[in-house]
C-alpha cells in the first residue's frame, strides 16, 4: 500500500514537472512568434513603400515624357523663309532694299524706266519721249521685263494714271507701233529723304511686309510713316512685292 503511495507520488510529481516544462517552453515560443509577426509586417511595409516609391516614380516620367511630346507639338516648325532666314536678316535685306525698290517701281509709275531717243509726241495728256531700247516694242515687251524684279502676285503698276500731279497720265503709250513713255520726274519722300525699315509687321511661307520709316539726311531726322511694302520669295529669289503709300497712292 505504502509502495503504491510512493509510485502515486512520483507520478504526480513528474506530471507536474513536465507540465512546469512545457509551459516553459510555451513561454519561450510565444515571444519568437510574435517577433517573427512583428518582422513579417514590417517586411510587408517596407515591400509597400517601395511599390508606391516605384509607382510615383513611374507616374512622374510618364507625366515629364506627355510634358515634352506635348512641348513637341506645340512648337512650330519653321517652313518657307522662316527656315532660311532670321528675322534680323529679312530686316537688314528689306532696310538695304527698299530705296532700289522704290526708285524702280516709280520709274514705271512716271514713264522713266527705259532709255529714250530723239523723237516726241505730245497729247492733250502731255509731251511724250519715243522709247530707244531694242528689248521693248510694246507693253508685253515691258511686262516681261518687268516681272523679272517684281511679283508676279501683284499687277503691274503703270497701266493707269494716279490723282498725283505730275502723274496724271499714262506712264506708257503705243502710237503708230512706237512705244512711248511719259518722262515726267516726280521725288515723293522728299530731297535729301529715304526710307528706313522700322518693324517687320508680317510674314508668311514666301512673304514678309515691313513699315516705312522717312529718313531725311539734312536734319538727321526720322519720322514713322503708314507706308507699307513687302518682299516676295519667288523663282528661287527674292522680288519686289506690294507697295502701299496711303498718302499717295497704292501700287498693285
Amino acid at each position: 500500500m505504502k509502495r503504491n503511495r510512493l509510485m502515486t507520488a512520483i507520478l504526480t510529481t513528474s506530471l507536474i514537472l513536465s507540465g512546469c516544462a512545457a509551459s516553459e517552453k510555451n513561454k519561450d515560443k510565444k515571444p519568437n512568434e510574435k517577433v517573427s509577426q512583428s518582422e513579417r509586417s514590417k517586411s510587408k511595409s517596407k515591400k509597400e513603400e517601395k511599390l508606391k516609391e516605384v509607382k510615383k516614380a513611374t507616374e512622374e516620367e510618364s507625366q515629364e515624357q506627355e510634358t515634352q511630346a506635348s512641348q513637341v507639338q506645340e512648337t512650330p516648325v519653321a517652313t518657307g523663309i522662316s527656315s532660311m532666314f532670321i528675322d534680323d536678316e529679312l530686316f537688314a535685306f528689306a532696310d538695304e532694299t527698299v530705296n532700289t525698290f522704290y526708285a524702280e517701281r516709280m520709274s514705271y509709275i512716271c514713264g522713266t524706266q527705259f532709255s529714250v531717243g530723239e523723237s516726241s509726241y505730245r497729247n492733250d495728256d502731255g509731251y511724250y519721249v519715243a522709247v530707244s531700247d531694242p528689248r521693248i516694242q510694246t507693253y508685253d515687251d515691258i511686262e516681261n521685263v518687268y516681272y523679272q524684279k517684281f511679283s508676279r502676285r501683284y499687277p503691274i503698276c503703270y497701266d493707269k494714271p494716279y490723282n498725283l500731279s505730275p502723274l496724271t497720265k499714262l506712264p506708257f503709250i503705243v502710237v503708230d507701233g512706237q512705244l512711248y513713255e511719259a518722262y515726267s520726274a516726280i521725288c515723293i519722300n522728299g530731297i535729301g529723304c529715304k526710307y528706313t525699315v522700322g518693324e517687320i509687321i508680317k510674314k508668311t511661307d514666301d512673304e514678309f511686309w515691313v513699315r516705312l520709316n522717312n529718313y531725311c539726311e539734312l536734319d538727321n531726322s526720322t519720322n514713322q510713316t503708314d507706308i507699307i511694302c513687302s518682299f516676295v520669295w519667288e523663282d528661287g529669289g527674292w522680288k519686289y512685292g506690294d507697295f502701299n503709300n496711303p498718302e499717295f497712292y497704292k501700287v498693285g
